[in-house]
Parts: C-alpha cells; structure tokens; sequence
C-alpha cells in the first residue's frame, strides 16, 4: 500500500509540474484528499470533517480547474491497484511454495532409508556383540512405519505414490527382518538345550544329586529379551511359532532333570519297607506291624517340590516376562515359591507398549496357560514316580505328602504360576487316589472276615485299627485332616458293618461278638477319641451299640434261670390293661396257689440259680476285663427286675408273703 501512494505521489508531481505554486497545490491538495477519501483511511479526524473540506475545495473552484488532469489520475491510480494486487499474490505465492518444499523435504528424510540400517535389517548378524546395532535398526524401523502412519502424516501425503511405494518397501524390510530374527531365535534356542543336555555334569548321577541351574541358560537368553520386545511390537504373529520353540527346547531339559534327579533321589533313600496289608484277618488277635521310621521317604518327596516347585515357578515368570506376556509374572512376597530376590525372572527392560498391559492382561492370559503347558507338560510323571514309591513302601506316607503339597498349592498366586498348581493339584489327585487305594484294600481285608464260619471274641481288625489311626494321626501334616477323617468314616462303617454281619451268622453269640468288640474298640481308642472328633462320633455310637448288646444278653441270662417267675410278672402286666387287679387273682393260672408255686420253684435255693447265672454269664466270654462290669449290670438287672415282680405281688397279693428286694440283695451281694 505505501508503494502505491509512492507511486501515485510521483505521478502527480511530474503531471503538474508546468503549474503555478499555487495550482499545484490546490491540486496536490485535492488528489490527496481524494485519494485519502477514496481508500477510505481515517486518521485522528472524523468522515464528517473529510466531508467538509472536499465541499470548501469545491467551493474555491479546484475542481472544474483540475477536472481535466483529474480522470488520467484516477485510471494511473487503478494501475498502480492492480499491479500491488498481482504483487501480493506473487508474494503470498512465495511464501505457500516455501512452506511446501519445507514440508517435501521433512516427507523426504522420512522416506529416506539408511543404507547401514537397511544392510542391519536385511543381512545383519544377530551375534551379541551386533545386538546393539540391531535394536537400533528396530527402533528406527519401527518410528519409520509409524512415521507414515496416522495421525502422524498427513492424510493429504498418505496417497502419494512415493509414500506408498516407501511404505512397501519398509514392509518388505519388516517381514524380512522378522523372518531372519526369528529363524535365528529359534535355533539359537534349540542350540542352548543341546549343549545343557549334552553335558552330563548339569544332571543328578550316582551318589550326587544336582540341583538345576538356570542362571547362565537365562543369562544368555535374556541378550535377546529387548530384540523380542521389538519383534513383538514389529509382529506379534511372530511370537508365536518362538514361544513354542523356546517351550519345546526349555521342556526337554526340565524332564531330563526332573527324572534324573527323582531316579537318584530314590536311589539314595534308605528305607524299610512297611506292610500294606494292615487289616488282614490272621490267627491271633495280634500283628506283627513293622515299626520302621519311614520319614526319610516322605522327607525324600518334600526336597523333590522344595527343589523343582520353585524352579518351576521361576521358569514360568521367565517365561511369561522374557516371551512378552501381560501378565504378573512374578509370585507375591512372602509366598513359598517367591524364593530368593536374587532370581532372574526381572529381565531388567519395560514392555514397549505398557500402556495397555491391563487389556493385555485378560487376553494374553490363556495364550500364556496354553504355553505354560507346552512348557511344563510331561514333568509330573517324574513327580508321580516319587509318590508311587514312597506308596510301595509306606502306603500312610501318602498323608504327610498330602499335606505337603497342599502347602505348596496354597502358595502359588501369581498368574505365571497357574500351571505349576495345575500340576500340583494332578500331585494332590494322584497321592489321593493312592490312598484311597490302601483304604480300600484294607476294608476289603476287613470284609474278609464275614468268610470265616465261626468266631469269638474280639475280631483280629479292631485292635490292629487302633494301632492303624495312631500311626495316622503321626503322619497328619497341615491341611491333610480332612483326608484322614474320611478315611476313618470308611474304615469304621465297613468295620461296624462287618460286625453286624458276622453276628448275625449265629444269633445264640451275637450279642456276646457285639459287646466283646464294641467294648474293645472303646478301649482300644479311648486316648485317640479324646482327641480326634471324628472318632469321637463313633466312639459313642460304639458305646451305645455295646450298652444295647449288654441289655439284651443280660436281659437273656436272667430270663433263662428266672423264666416261670418273670413269666407269671408279664402276664400279670398284660392283663392290668383290661381288667381290675382285684379280678386277676381269679384268671386261670394266676391264683394265689400258682403264685406259691412259681415262688417256690424259683426262689427255692436262689442262690443255686444265681451261682448259675453267673457262671453262664462267664462261660461264653473270651474277654475276662469285662466279667467284673458285665456281672455288676446282671445283679442290677435282676434286682430291677424282682423289685417291679414284688410291687405286682404287694398290689394284686397283698396277703400273701414272698422274699424282699432287700434279702435279694444280701444274697447277691454276698455271692
């Protein structure tokens, strides 16, 4: 704009040159007025003011004077107007083409691909002493692919041919160098488990059992921890086939140790065999029971999960961080797995893409359950040999290796370990079903009592299932309680069961088995019960079952030498509920002279009937401790029995005259 009023002023003093003073500058005056006017530029006075000069200058004449020099001024004025507007454009023209080769030249450096990063990427060596070129060419090949993604270019740059044909070739580059990583990670894993297992001094042999070592197998693998990081975020189908080559490799050695290890572990364990037959019937009430110390069997099976849970535990965190898995990895302070601070687990790198790792957590979560299975599947045969073997010598050991491992699965938390308490609880299953074996082997032993034709006394499996539960009870470790009471409840249902049937095949002696076997079985547990609530339950069912047996027999005894007397009681009872007592001393057979006569048949010489009493009580009985308690019941029995028998007399005889309770009881008492 103050070119064109430079211009237009130069103009105007050449055009009036030939003018007097005072025309050019009525004329100056009126041009600059007007064009000032005409561009409508105020300054410090108003649009009115400006008005009012222009009608004075017309007032003095400028005007008609100057019309003629007045039209070639205006059109020189448009002139000038259109040349400053084409200069303008010509100008902002500039500045727009300025703006744009910045910008091509920023879209070139970006497309621009470093020959050393391209010789890296497509012919590189994955050695150590290359990886730090590596992880540089994979930073810039991923900020580049990202480079020519949105938001970061411009959607106007997106379809230029040289963009797309960069991007292929950066494409290219990528799948190339994913293809040759990858093919050397595999082998180089397969490599390092070769070279382990080729070495017999990484192996438990004869006499020494080694404890696995995975410091310097981690070590190396962790060189290549930051290239899957980026192998990750370049491809993540990658991961894949690499996760199953590093489990395949990984998992040959951990079965080659496991088995090593558990084959010299019991090579080195000296025990003595304890019977597996524990209920068995046999001559005697009495068995010959090894009483070897067989701990050194169950201690063998706790240094097998102190070893290998943890290593486990630690190979699976590995895994998960060193495989790129958005999961915790690591087991929680304070957990029996946790081990020591000093493991290797921590790669000592953060995941490329962290941010998200709470998605990656859910969906990442069966991907690492499926891999952990590669990675440790086969490795429980070795654990289940140790068990089968301390079975084979000592069936009961199978408790405290119960409560063994259910310490270890208790203590397994982190997400990374959850196939080591898979394998754990398929630990717990097969030493449960080894012990469930044993119960059931020794119930069928008890159920081959029922065979035997005839037996007395105390049957052989009471006793020896005494000496059975304190055995037990001394094998409990921690949560293998509820093992132990179950087998209890199927031990002594099948062992009361069993009673019961075997009384049941001579029903002159069953209540004579009953008492003498419920009675030992109360002794024989008394201590335990007093402990055990589960013992507790049956040691009172015990105790009723023997009062009823002792009832009956009792009630038998006495009814055998005392029959006419307590006959001629029932009938006399049985006729109270339908006619007067008044009336029952005229009822066939229930006169005062039957009345005498039963008396004096029973009650003559009583003492003769008693001394039998006792000594059929005595006859039958294999248990001698219980005569003393048993005889005791018997003589209150009787007195019971004859006091109700003479309160019938008194109340329907009130004449006639018969022994008091208290001469019966002088009698019995003095016998």
């Amino acid at each position: 704009m103050t070119f064109g009023i430079a211009c237009f002023g130069l103009i105007c003093y050449i055009t009036l040159a030939s003018f007097s003073d005072i025309a050019c500058f009525g004329l100056i005056g009126y041009i600059t007025l007007a064009s000032f006017s005409r561009k409508r530029l105020h300054f410090s006075s108003s649009e009115s003011v400006e008005e009012q000069r222009l009608e004075e200058a017309k007032g003095c004449g400028f005007i008609e004077l100057l019309h003629p020099l007045l039209v070639p001024c205006v059109k020189t004025y448009e002139d000038i107007e259109s040349i400053e507007t084409r200069n303008n454009q010509l100008e902002m023209q500039s500045v727009n083409n300025k703006a744009l080769i910045e910008e091509l030249d920023k879209l070139l450096e970006r497309l621009r691909i470093p020959s050393e990063y391209a010789a890296c990427l497509t012919g590189g060596s994955f050695d150590e002493a290359r990886m730090l070129q590596n992880i540089e060419a994979c930073e810039w090949l991923t900020g580049a692919l990202n480079g020519l993604e949105s938001p970061n270019l411009d959607p106007t740059f997106a379809n230029i041919r040289a963009v797309r044909e960069k991007r292929t070739e950066l494409d290219k580059l990528k799948t190339t160098f994913v293809r040759r990583a990858s093919e050397f990670l595999r082998n180089y894993f397969a490599s390092l488990v070769d070279f382990m297992i080729s070495d017999k001094s990484y192996f438990s042999q004869r006499g020494q059992l080694k404890r696995p070592d995975h410091a310097d197998l981690r070590f190396k693998c962790r060189t290549y921890a930051r290239l899957l990081q980026h192998l990750k975020s370049l491809d993540k189908n990658c991961l894949g086939p690499l996760r199953k080559a590093y489990c395949s490799s990984l998992n040959l050695l951990l079965r080659r140790e496991a088995r090593e290890f558990a084959n010299e572990l019991r090579a080195s364990t000296k025990a003595s065999r304890n019977p597996t037959v524990w209920l068995e019937n046999s001559s005697g009430s009495n068995q010959n029971v090894n009483n070897a110390d067989t701990s050194t069997v169950s201690d063998a099976y706790a240094k097998m999960l102190t070893i290998f849970i943890p290593l486990l535990v630690d190979e699976s965190s590995f895994f998960s961080h060193f495989m790129c898995f958005g999961v915790s990895a690591l087991a929680p302070p304070g957990s029996p797995a946790n081990g020591d601070k000093s493991n290797d687990d921590d790669l000592g790198i953060m995941d490329i893409d962290d941010n998200d790792a709470n998605t990656k957590n859910i969906s990442e979560l069966g991907a690492l359950n499926e891999s952990l299975r590669d990675l440790l599947d086969g490795i429980q045969e070795d654990f289940y040999a140790v068990v089968d073997w301390a079975y084979k010598i000592d069936p009961l050991r199978c408790i405290s290796m119960h409560g063994i491992t259910e310490k270890y699965i208790s203590g397994q938390k982190a997400d990374a370990a959850g196939y080591v308490r898979l394998l754990l609880d398929a630990l717990e299953g097969r030493i449960t079903a080894q012990f469930t074996r044993f119960v059931d082997e020794a119930c069928h032993q008890i159920e081959w009592n029922e065979r035997n034709v005839r037996q007395m006394g105390v049957l052989s499996y009471i006793p020896r299932f005494a000496t059975l539960a304190t055995r037990m009870e001394q094998y409990i470790q921690g949560q293998s309680r509820d093992l132990v009471d179950q087998a209890y409840i199927k031990f002594i249902g099948v062992m009361f069961a069993t009673l019961d049937k075997i009384a049941q095949t001579d029903p002159k002696y069953a209540d004579i088995i009953l008492l003498e076997n419920y009675a030992a079985f109360q002794n024989s547990l008394y201590d335990l019960a007093n402990v055990v609530p589960t013992l507790a339950k049956f040691y009172h069912q015990a105790s009723e079952s023997y009062e009823q047996a002792c009832t009956r027999h009792i009630s038998g005894i006495i009814y055998y030498q005392f029959e006419r007397l307590f006959q001629f009681a029932k009938r006399i009872e049985d006729l109270m509920y339908t006619i007067t007592p008044e009336e029952i001393p005229f009822q066939l057979g229930l006169s005062k002279m039957d009345l005498r006569k039963v008396v004096k048949s029973s009650l003559s010489g009583v003492d003769k009937h008693i001394g039998a009493m006792y000594k059929k009580l005595q006859k039958n009985l294999t248990s001698e401790e219980l005569l003393p308690s048993l005889w005791d019941k018997c003589k209150k029995e009787f007195l019971d029995k004859y006091d109700s028998f003479a309160q019938l007399v008194a109340k329907i005889y009130p004449s006639e005259t018969i022994p008091s309770v208290t001469e019966m009881r002088d009698i019995l008492t003095s016998m």
